[in-house]
């Protein structure tokens, strides 16, 4: 804890520094309305907060990951999105308690070693870099995202920490997953994208039906996100024990009805169908596989299985339902061809010709690829002029990293993601503590699903895939250290 005078000095210098600024922007521009400076102030008010309990910023982080399109500012031709504008701040706060008040310290986090060689191997690869501006940007922007790996874990170490950031988590989720249900129903109705948040790519127009992508900037970065919530409350569905007559998660202070999860996990898999992300569906599956293998025996009782087989059917009767808002007979005909159409039609075409140069690409430059970010300028007619459709990108992560950064950067790559999964799955061997073993489990999963999905995009510098990286290393420290040293006494709650 702060003395109470250098909480005052902080507080007075951060609401005073948010009033000046709303001051000279005003002058300089009479075209800012008072709603930004409002926003400013409450900015100011919740920056003071992280810098009093930076743990505080996580949660905030966690409760912004969704909102990459709706809620992002565009500025000079760059989008700014809540989440890395609170990632800086939340970094700011844990150096600031770090050097100026010795609070903390730095945790184990063995990842870090594969992680700096991957990124060295990267900025090697700009040797090769057709555009040297862009990729240098890539570069810096990846590794500004990674920094949540890193500040994460040296900030949420106790369980008491923990549970409010699920809790930010969860009820994000539910917000955007509610919001999702409303943006289909609603342009399956006919409502403008002005109401419905939708781009024009996804509505009803364009394949016959609505494809949801809730806040976020397309339908497969939503089903990506949709993971890492299905994956946690479907560890802790599982995980759950009987109190009395209630099912509960009975640890923790998340201690919701076993009820309350499966309405949550059910309402999670709706909005991800409804994404129509084919790579999503093979991505949920692995996610799911990986949480009920665990506790396949908890899976395999007569009554769970009968609860997961109603579910689906409910599940698959709202979906249905859903698609038959518009009122046009063949809806649900287009949405299963579609969802069919995976080795045939335009978008497999283009998937295999981006594959190909991508392969070409890698033969040309084997050890350190094109440079990173660098496909798109070498796919393009001119590496320093942006099609009008943007950069090509290969839609395969690990066949992406291998032709930007070489051999040595997939294999640094996929060295990263082994030790993520294998330390996940030893840490969850060894604690006792339920709880902790059922989140791991549940980010491990997700995290599983996510490297499935890596086949059909990519994209590395995504903050969610990021975050997850970061809490599942906090928890790991969790379940590896002896239970009493599980609360840290230099950490504030």
């Amino acid at each position: 804890m702060l003395p109470e005078k250098k909480q005052k000095l902080l507080r007075g210098g951060t609401i005073s520094t948010a009033v000046l600024a709303v001051i000279f922007i005003n002058f300089i521009s009479v075209n800012i309305g008072w709603y930004f400076g409002a926003a400013l102030v409450f900015g100011a008010a919740v920056f003071y907060l992280i810098l009093h309990k930076p743990h505080w910023g996580v949660i905030c982080i966690v409760f912004a990951l969704p909102f990459e399109r709706l809620g992002a500012y565009e500025a000079g031709g760059t989008t700014i999105r809540l989440s890395q504008v609170l990632l800086l701040a939340t970094a700011a706060a844990w150096f600031f308690h770090l050097y100026m008040y010795k609070q903390y310290r730095f945790v184990r986090n063995p990842v870090l070693i594969p992680l700096a060689l991957f990124f060295a191997v990267q900025a090697a690869s700009l040797v090769n870099a057709l555009n040297a501006g862009r990729s240098a940007t890539v570069l810096t922007f990846t590794l500004f995202t990674a920094t949540a790996a890193f500040i994460i874990p040296n900030i949420v170490t106790t369980k008491e920490q923990l549970n409010k950031v699920i809790v930010g988590l969860l009820i994000s989720f539910t917000l955007v997953a509610g919001f999702g249900l409303f943006q289909f129903m609603g342009d399956m109705a006919g409502l403008p994208t002005s109401m419905t948040g939708l781009r024009d790519l996804y509505t009803k127009d364009v394949l016959g039906f609505t494809r949801i992508q809730s806040t976020a900037y397309e339908p497969l970065y939503f089903a990506n996100y949709l993971l890492l919530p299905i994956g946690l409350i479907f560890a802790l569905w599982l995980s759950g024990g009987r109190s009395g007559k209630r099912w509960q998660t009975g640890v923790g202070r998340i201690n919701v009805g076993y009820g309350i999860l499966l309405l949550a996990l059910g309402l999670g898999m709706v909005n991800l169908v409804l994404t129509v992300s084919r790579g999503g569906y093979i991505a949920v599956a692995a996610t799911l596989a990986v949480a009920g293998g665990w506790y396949w025996k908890k899976l395999l009782r007569p009554t769970t299985i009968i609860v997961i087989i109603i579910s689906m059917a409910v599940v698959g009767y709202i979906v249905v339902r859903t698609l038959s808002a518009g009122g046009e007979a063949l809806t649900l005909d287009k949405f299963k061809e579609h969802v069919v159409n995976a080795f045939y039609g335009a978008s497999y075409d283009e998937r295999i010709d981006t594959i190909d140069t991508a392969i070409q690409a890698w033969h040309e430059y084997p050890l350190l690829g094109a440079g990173v970010g660098g496909f798109g300028p070498y796919a393009a007619p001119h590496p320093y002029y942006e099609p009008k459709d943007g950069w090509r990108i290969v839609n395969n992560e690990y066949i992406e990293v291998l032709a930007e950064s070489g051999l040595l950067g997939l294999t640094c790559f996929l060295a990263l993601m082994a030790m993520l999964v294998i330390r996940s799955w030893g840490a969850a061997r060894r604690t006792d503590d339920a709880y902790i073993k059922a989140v791991l489990i549940g980010l491990m999963a997700a995290f599983v699903g996510i490297l499935v999905q890596y086949l059909t995009f990519s994209t590395l510098y995504v903050m969610h895939i990021w975050v997850l990286i970061g809490l599942m290393i906090a928890v790991q420290n969790m379940a590896l250290q002896p239970v009493a040293n599980t609360e840290m006494k230099q950490i504030q709650n």
